[in-house]
């Protein structure tokens, strides 16, 4: 069909989109949201080799949902959810007012309220045969 072959230029890659507000409550709150923020800020920048000829690619990130069964232990992935294969970090903001007035604490200099949006993108694309047949609303991806 000549129209399907309109339709599909190539596969395609997901994005997903993630919205945080941290807001550290004591000064060593403060200390592990900044370093958080700076964790993520720096693995998506990309990285020079020794020699500063080449450059080398971000990290990647495996984003899991996961839950607990009543007794506090791990279940291999949420069966509600479907899953995200491997992503990159393509942008991350960080607001720091998202309250509308700039406030910060005493002791260690932290701001009382961050709002970090973040989006990723998988680096490859989901084929059919990747879907498992569970029953489950979601089915794998």
């Amino acid at each position: 069909n000549p129209n399907l072959e309109l339709l599909f230029e190539a596969p395609q890659l997901r994005s997903f989109q993630f919205q945080f507000q941290l807001s550290p409550r004591d000064d060593n709150e403060a200390k592990h949201t900044k370093q958080l923020i700076r964790f993520f800020k720096q693995g998506m920048s990309v990285k020079s080799s020794s020699s500063n000829v080449f450059l080398k690619a971000p990290n990647v990130f495996d984003i899991r949902y996961i839950t607990f069964s009543d007794r506090g232990r791990e279940i291999e992935d949420h069966p509600s959810i479907g899953r995200i294969k491997t992503a990159a970090l393509t942008s991350c903001n960080v607001n720091y007012t998202p309250d509308g007035s700039y406030m910060t604490y005493e002791g260690e200099p932290s701001m009382t309220s961050y709002s970090i949006g973040m989006s990723f993108g998988e680096i490859e694309p989901i084929y059919a045969d990747e879907y498992k047949d569970n029953n489950s609303p979601t089915m794998g991806f």
